[in-house]
């Protein structure tokens, strides 16, 4: 089997080479970026944060983190119209993400677990899918949870 690779441009990484294979196709891309459609994830060592990187617009590439690495307690039903779509057939289908805002001042990183980043890991195929459970903010502040969290 010849794996096709290309070469993707990136303002973050410069030149990234990626296997086809690991392409995510965001068949409505994602909220204010529609236009966008396929994306790689590109981890960096010794991080828990990972990039969502758009192979279309090397300007566009978002942190992501595995929500149940900062809140193990993380839950969500994935709705039917979702699992049709993504072609989800069983738990091991699925992936999860969440964006990550990182400011200037970075105590006031933030973690948006109110629209997931919904991926079938099998299929490639991805969605932001935004949640109907108040338990979950926009803006979760990362570091102000993660010491309440230390303290309990």
């Amino acid at each position: 089997m010849v794996v096709q690779k290309s070469v993707v441009q990136s303002r973050v990484f410069g030149e990234l080479e990626v296997n086809e294979e690991n392409i995510i196709t965001f068949e409505d891309g994602i909220p204010a970026f529609e236009n966008l459609k396929k994306f790689v994830i590109v981890k960096e060592e010794d991080s828990p944060f990972l990039w969502l990187q758009s192979i279309e617009d090397k300007d566009i590439a978002f942190v992501i983190i595995n929500p149940f690495d900062i809140k193990p307690d993380y839950e969500f039903d994935i709705g039917e119209e979702v699992l049709k779509k993504l072609e989800i057939e069983s738990e091991s289908d699925v992936a999860v993400f969440c964006i990550v805002v990182i400011p200037e001042d970075v105590k006031q990183t933030r973690v948006n677990l109110k629209a997931p980043i919904i991926i079938n890991v099998h299929k490639r195929k991805g969605i932001q899918y935004l949640l109907d459970d108040e338990r979950y903010p926009l803006r979760y502040y990362l570091f102000e949870n993660l010491n309440s969290d230390e303290q309990k």
